[in-house]
């Protein structure tokens, strides 16, 4: 089994070449790391991509730091950071691409900025430069996921189903076949929903400044949906005017996940991305 030297032994795989451009894939919150669909991460490769993935501590097949009612692991997005940096490592990896996801994208801002000359090129999916309310919809009820409760099998994959649901798209059909395969794969892979509530503490206590993106200046891509129903899109607008060497990409109907129709103009604008950082 891949996993990182040390007593934090992260769960790594890759996809692709071993020379190939590496570009590490950070997952959000609560999301193993199967969320990067396998025929997604192939249109990266089939670009000359070597799409690295891997487990943020606290769910799938990386460490869990306490039992079920441990609701406090103790670290902060920083720690993990550092676990991604310890993957990268791990494959002889002196600088990388970096792609993530909402709190993944929280994730690689902070890895760019405790060591920027490792990060060739940030691309961040639906995320924002700091926990201010304003970025976020507000919400009357937690979900089960997010409330960190214990489930049986068919409770558990129902739960994330629906709460895949509530964070599909207005213009692009729920794909239930596979939130319902994934949510099966997850919970058998790994079920471990006491890491939910330690990954959550980790964000609180991240003190995000747009101030501190303005010294950044590898290329960068923003990409966000207009009908996000987690974090606004003016989180992207302005993680995109921070960033000094970014470029903005707002879709009309995309909620907060990656719409299979738009996978080939998500793959087009990363890679374009990548290339710039290897033309300067």
């Amino acid at each position: 089994m891949p996993v990182t030297p040390g007593p934090m032994e992260i769960y790594y795989e890759t996809r692709g070449e071993p020379d190939a451009a590496p570009a590490l894939f950070i997952s959000g919150f609560s999301s193993q790391m199967l969320g990067w669909r396998e025929t997604f991460c192939h249109r990266f490769v089939e670009r000359g991509v070597r799409v690295i993935l891997f487990d943020n501590r606290d769910v799938g097949l990386s460490p869990k730091l306490g039992g079920p009612s441990d609701v406090d692991g103790g670290y902060g997005l920083r720690d993990m950071a550092a676990d991604g940096f310890a993957v990268l490592d791990a494959l002889g990896v002196e600088r990388a691409h970096l792609v993530g996801q909402s709190m993944g994208g929280m994730i690689a801002q902070v890895m760019a900025m405790m060591h920027p000359g490792r990060v060739r090129s940030i691309s961040l999916i639906y995320s924002a430069p700091s926990l201010e309310p304003r970025y976020f919809v507000a919400r009357e009820t937690v979900d089960a996921v997010e409330a960190g409760i214990r489930l049986d099998r068919r409770q558990a994959i129902e739960a994330f189903v629906d709460r895949e649901r509530i964070s599909g798209s207005v213009a692009y059909a729920f794909d239930e076949v596979w939130i319902r395969e994934l949510a099966a794969l997850c919970y058998d892979r790994c079920y471990a929903p006491d890491g939910v509530l330690r990954q959550r503490a980790a964000m609180a206590r991240w003190q995000g400044r747009t101030g501190d993106l303005e010294r950044l200046s590898m290329p960068a891509c923003v990409i966000h949906g207009r009908d996000d129903c987690h974090i606004r899109p003016e989180a992207s607008v302005a993680l995109a005017a921070a960033l000094r060497n970014a470029e903005l990409h707002l879709y009309p109907g995309l909620g907060h996940e990656l719409a299979a129709p738009l996978w080939d103009d998500f793959a087009t604008c990363i890679t374009r991305t990548m290339r710039r950082a290897h033309e300067t």
